[in-house]
């Protein structure tokens, strides 16, 4: 009976949880296309398509590096949750299983939008006008699909989210295990959910202010400061 009570604890937390992506797609980047040439069109596809091809790489990685890290403590908790008589100690093997099984879950179902980069915009047709108005269309809802996942590195929702999830997991395993597990799942959980939420891909959101000064939906900001290489060492570069 403790058993069924803190596993279904465990369940609701994770059915709780803030899905990573939005409900209502994003309004469109462009307000007019009507207004755009046919080579506006193709430069800002083509400027997207780079774009993100450039953050292909560390997606394709997240996506399937957290993946296997979550896939491996269901594999991990599972076998030795079978292969023990201690049942306190079970108990804590069931909980890391269950929690590994979430996180496969999650990423599976809701896969990082940014892991395939700009290949399907390089597919698409562009022989016909309507077929680049289509394309960029479609650029734009990527670019931002991107971003709206970047934003979930600094969301209160991710982060709270990711603490209510372990609290449960911890509670299942001190109700029905032992405190000095459920002590060492918490801190565990929390590190590496933190982990898996600020190293997820960032740099869609500037991607999108970018494409927007880029073609004239807003001006660039008037300060900014960055780290740049000199010989020797390096220098703090600002501008304004």
């Amino acid at each position: 009976m403790r058993l069924s009570a803190s596993l279904v604890c465990l369940a609701l937390a994770a059915a709780l949880l803030p899905a990573p992506v939005g409900a209502e797609p994003p309004a469109p980047l462009t307000r007019s296309y009507d207004a755009l040439s046919d080579a506006e069109l193709d430069a800002r596809a083509d400027f997207i398509a780079d774009r993100l091809d450039a953050g292909k790489k560390w997606a394709w990685r997240w996506q399937w590096g957290w993946t296997g890290v979550y896939a491996s403590g269901v594999a991990l908790g599972t076998g030795r949750a079978a292969a023990t008589s201690d049942g306190k100690n079970r108990a804590d093997y069931i909980t890391t299983a269950v929690k590994g099984a979430i996180g496969t879950t999650r990423l599976l179902v809701w896969r990082h939008p940014g892991r395939v980069g700009g290949e399907e915009l390089r597919t698409m047709r562009k022989a016909t006008r309507q077929d680049k108005v289509a394309r960029l269309q479609r650029a734009e809802q990527m670019l931002q699909a991107v971003a709206k996942r970047a934003e979930q590195r600094t969301s209160w929702k991710a982060h709270a989210g990711n603490v209510f999830l372990n609290l449960a997991g911890a509670g299942a395993t001190w109700a029905w295990g032992d405190s000095d597990d459920a002590w060492e799942s918490l801190a565990v959980g929390l590190i590496v959910g933190e982990a898996h939420i600020l190293s997820a891909p960032w740099r869609g959101i500037q991607d999108v202010d970018d494409y927007k000064v880029r073609f004239g939906m807003k001006s660039a900001d008037r300060f900014d400061w960055k780290i740049v290489p000199t010989v020797g060492g390096a220098a703090l570069q600002v501008t304004w």
